[in-house]
């Protein structure tokens, strides 16, 4: 029997071709495009580690504040304080750093004693000053407050600012490149009996110290120090 030859037109030849292309390039750029939304997806991501009680009982310490970028943010919290403390991250930004609150409407951790470690994640897409704070009685009053900067650069100066903001009395505070340190604000204790200027126990009026004494690890505790009364509560 007579086989005869395959015969494949041109047009069909080159349809083929064509199909066998598109399908490799599909195929070579979907790990791509997949490897990039992925590393998108992970760079909205921030991890920021707070301290509370450290480096006084009523402060902060947080290992970024400034040019946070916006979106998730993860905030790895430990209260290192004696006192109990917990973590608000507010929902609104502030006009400025003077702005800055004693309670607010936020996002919120449980309440730490000390040692305890928890996470709070947060969203926050609109760039500007947002503050955080203590929201046990008092403590965001005395100091234990700040503010977090997305998108947008907050200065040491601006810390202190927001710290004081709404205090009852002169305080310092500030913050290292990169990160940030509120501190409380603090009276002095007259010869009178009155009370102006700095007082080294760091407990504003109001504030008491635990009946159990000042256990806040510092040299007091261990008798090479004489009492500094800072375990604020």
């Amino acid at each position: 029997m007579r086989r005869l030859p395959l015969r494949f037109s041109v047009p069909a030849l080159g349809a083929f071709a064509a199909v066998g292309l598109v399908a490799a390039l599909v195929t070579g750029l979907a790990p791509a495009a997949h490897t990039k939304s992925a590393a998108v997806k992970a760079a909205k991501t921030t991890v920021i580690t707070v301290t509370a009680g450290k480096p006084s009982e009523l402060a902060f310490k947080l290992s970024k504040t400034s040019m946070v970028a916006a979106g998730t943010i993860t905030f790895n919290v430990t209260n290192m304080g004696v006192a109990f403390h917990n973590f608000r991250v507010c929902t609104k930004p502030v006009a400025s750093a003077d702005a800055a609150t004693n309670a607010c409407s936020g996002k919120t951790t449980k309440i730490l004693k000390h040692g305890d470690k928890t996470t709070l994640t947060v969203t926050i897409s609109k760039s500007g000053k947002y503050e955080f704070l203590c929201t046990v009685s008092g403590h965001a009053q005395a100091g234990m407050k700040g503010l977090i900067g997305i998108g947008v650069a907050v200065a040491a100066s601006e810390q202190k600012t927001a710290a004081t903001a709404g205090a009852p009395s002169a305080s310092n505070g500030g913050s290292s490149s990169g990160g940030g340190t509120t501190t409380p604000a603090t009276t002095t204790k007259s010869s009178s009996g009155g009370t102006s200027g700095i007082d080294p126990s760091g407990c504003p009026p109001g504030v008491t110290i635990k009946s159990s004494g000042a256990a806040d690890a510092d040299g007091d505790e261990l008798g090479t120090e004489p009492d500094d009364n800072d375990g604020c509560v």
